[in-house]
């Protein structure tokens, strides 16, 4: 029995990830983990396989990847991923792990971002450490934006914090639908493989104009930019975490500039690797906040 070992399953994309494989594992067995030991009872006492695992810990490596075919890496939003994904690949070749399926970003491997810098340094580790590899690059994730609290069936509105540019989004669901399909189907279909994932270009008020006429009520988008991004990531006491949202906050400039055009494209695999179109904001919208409007 194959085994894969998820990273990050407790996220917005893990979660939805998790759902997916529990309806249709294709005969592969899904180790969870966490870096909470609260939450890995839980799962536990639901009958999942589960274990601790903190990035941050390597001695906490070994339990998990025991007996693990395949990983789905997925980093915090901290600058310490570097430090982290090295770590986890020099333990998953230990461990002889065979396939790592990475959740990076959506970019050109030449963007004057520091954090996407940071995800090709970490792709370009995992492919030179004779695993078989596949990464995935989500644009704007939709729900990362759109799922908040308070919610936008309470408030009536969300916030972009690049202004009014154009950007690329997909939905968690989509990305947790090709990761599934690839750690089910492993390296001989998946190894090796670039899968890009953008399936609709559009303003923040375009968005709201969507959701608008979906749900039949006013919904409106605050328009905000990054120098509010800056602020916030001065607030930030853990100098990793800082590091990672002044990164954010110079992506969110460079897109008002319109210096990052390769985020400017539709480019989505995901009917490729799973069979179905990519989820469009509106059908999002129906499947996720109707019930709320």
């Amino acid at each position: 029995m194959t085994t894969a070992l998820i990273i990050g399953a407790s996220g917005t994309v893990g979660s939805r990830l998790i759902d997916d494989l529990t309806s249709n594992d294709g005969g592969l067995t899904v180790r969870l983990s966490s870096r909470q030991p609260a939450t890995v009872e839980k799962w536990r006492s639901e009958g999942r396989e589960s274990v601790v695992l903190d990035l941050d810990t390597p001695n906490t490596f070994t339990e998990a990847l025991t007996g693990v075919d395949r990983v789905f890496l997925l980093t915090g939003y901290t600058a310490e991923m570097l430090f982290q994904s090295k770590n986890l690949v020099d333990a998953a070749v230990d461990a002889g792990v065979s396939h790592m399926v990475h959740l990076g970003v959506f970019s050109s491997r030449r963007d004057p971002v520091p954090h996407y810098a940071w995800h090709d340094m970490i792709e370009a580790y995992i492919e030179a450490s004779g695993m078989a590899w596949t990464h995935l690059h989500p644009n704007v994730i939709t729900d990362t934006i759109l799922v908040r609290e308070p919610s936008i069936a309470k408030t009536g509105s969300f916030t972009v914090n690049w202004g009014e540019a154009t950007q690329g989004w997909v939905t968690a669901g989509d990305i947790a639908a090709v990761a599934a399909a690839v750690l089910r189907e492993g390296p001989d279909v998946h190894g090796g493989k670039d899968y890009y994932l953008s399936s609709e270009l559009l303003t923040g008020p375009e968005v709201a104009g969507i959701l608008t006429d979906t749900l039949g009520t006013k919904i409106t988008c605050r328009v905000s930019n990054a120098d509010d991004q800056a602020r916030y990531a001065a607030t930030i006491e853990d100098a990793g975490t800082r590091l990672y949202i002044e990164s954010a906050a110079a992506k969110m400039r460079h897109a008002e500039a319109g210096n990052l055009p390769f985020e400017l494209s539709v480019r989505d695999d995901t009917e490729r690797v799973t069979g179905h179109p990519p989820t469009t904001i509106a059908q999002w919208a129906e499947a996720n906040l109707r019930a709320h409007a």
